[in-house]
């Protein structure tokens, strides 16, 4: 049987690649998201588990340092590749070049990398580079898919470029194992890209429980100044295919249905602007609740810390997830886990994370109305919402970063293996 490479002198060790977004980013913000906070708490908790671990990400700033450690054996790498500036995500497929040869001179430095993990298709089309001239395993994982996205765009919401697309094919055909969150992914890989079944690990992120647990809310409701109203909340990026409109229609829904009993009700939109064009959607929001009249109930509030995050979760009543595909949904997993019910839309990794009847409700597609029932039906049945609610936190205590890392870990195990006796 064969051993893990230099087993006995050293731990095995793990370029992490994320080309487009640093695991040192905001969540909320440009586009920084779920993937964000899974790529730093995998690192860290895998580096834990007995692998030291290098993510590389471009460099966006004059002002950071090039080395910046997240835990012991866990470190953030940010190479230099095209200006210190923000750039648009579309135009970081020209400086792929220049990110492979940085990422190489951190190679020559450290002794050399075991293998190679890519996040996104950006940082796969580095890896399949690396791996071609390190000789080591890749793994990928995506996070989102061109093909899905496509497949549920939001009214004039520009398709996926081809690029991306070709761009994705090839990172799964190389790959020496393809991770996927949920069994929705695994089946849209296979399905829609022709992935073999055999190369496919599911592992699925998870959540801090230290962080995201039941809080009192009224407690909760008072740090943000919010205590004499019923919160609705929306947390995510504001782009269209989050769809925060559903959420602002969603809004006005439940009001028009019931005024007396939602004179209360306002709903929170925790998040920033994402991609090319996306502060317009800042300013379509607002001119939607305007026209629907609930301009005054409709609170924008930029991307949160986590700390800060887990008392909006705690505040509310419930979560709205009227996503237009999710891959996971890791916000719906967060707010469970502190014992608020989620009314999402009933797609992709949604249908994994969110119990329908039991720890929230999910919606089939967009309309208002109907997510509005379920929400109509939280706020007038409060004994349903704490049933649910506490049903979330059970749901998700299935799911933890410490189990996140041990699989993904076998996983690695799995590929150096297999490439030791290859």
């Amino acid at each position: 049987m064969g051993e893990l490479p230099d087993a006995a002198m050293r731990r095995p060790r793990v370029a992490v690649i994320s080309m487009h977004t640093s695991p040192l980013d905001q969540p909320g913000t440009g586009d920084s998201g779920g993937m964000n906070v899974y790529v730093r708490s995998a690192a860290v908790r895998v580096a834990a588990c007995g692998m030291d671990v290098d993510v590389f990400t471009r460099r966006r700033s004059p002002d950071v340092a090039e080395i910046t450690e997240l835990a012991p054996g866990a470190e953030v790498v940010q190479v230099t590749a095209g200006p210190k500036a923000p750039v648009p995500k579309e135009e970081l497929v020209s400086f792929v070049p220049a990110f492979i040869e940085g990422v190489e001179r951190r190679a020559g430095l450290v002794g050399g990398y075991d293998l190679v993990h890519a996040h996104y298709w950006l940082s796969g089309e580095v890896a399949c580079t690396l791996r071609e001239r390190w000789g080591v395993p890749l793994v990928a994982s995506f996070h989102t898919l061109a093909k899905v996205k496509n497949r549920s765009l939001a009214p004039g919401e520009a398709p996926e470029p081809p690029a991306r697309l070709r761009g994705e094919e090839r990172v799964i055909a190389g790959a020496d194992r393809v991770v996927a969150a949920t069994p929705s992914e695994a089946a849209q890989l296979v399905g829609l890209y022709g992935a073999d079944p055999e190369r496919i690990r599911l592992v699925p992120p998870g959540v801090d429980h230290e962080l995201f647990a039941p809080r009192p809310r009224r407690a909760a409701a008072e740090r943000l100044h919010m205590a004499d109203v019923r919160l609705l909340l929306f947390v995510g990026r504001l782009q269209a295919h989050k769809a925060p409109d559903v959420a602002v229609r969603t809004l006005a829904e439940v009001v028009a249905r019931d005024p007396a009993g939602t004179r209360d009700v306002v709903l929170a939109i925790v998040g920033g602007p994402s991609g090319t064009g996306s502060g317009a959607e800042v300013a379509r929001i607002m001119d939607l609740a305007r026209a629907l009249g609930v301009q005054e109930r409709v609170m924008l509030f930029p991307p949160q810390p986590q700390n800060r995050l887990a008392d909006f979760y705690a505040a509310a009543e419930v979560l709205l997830v009227p996503s237009r595909s999710e891959s996971f949904g890791l916000v719906a997993l967060e707010a469970q886990a502190c014992g608020i019910p989620v009314v999402a839309t009933r797609v992709g990794g949604l249908r994994y994370v969110v119990l329908s009847e039991a720890t929230g409700f999910l919606v089939e597609g967009h309309d208002p109305a109907d997510h509005a029932v379920a929400v109509l039906r939280l706020l007038s049945e409060p004994d349903l919402g704490r049933r649910m609610g506490l049903a979330g936190v059970e749901h998700a205590r299935r799911f933890s970063w410490e189990a996140t890392a041990r699989e993904l870990r076998a996983v690695y195990e799995e590929v150096l293996l297999t490439h030791v006796r290859a």
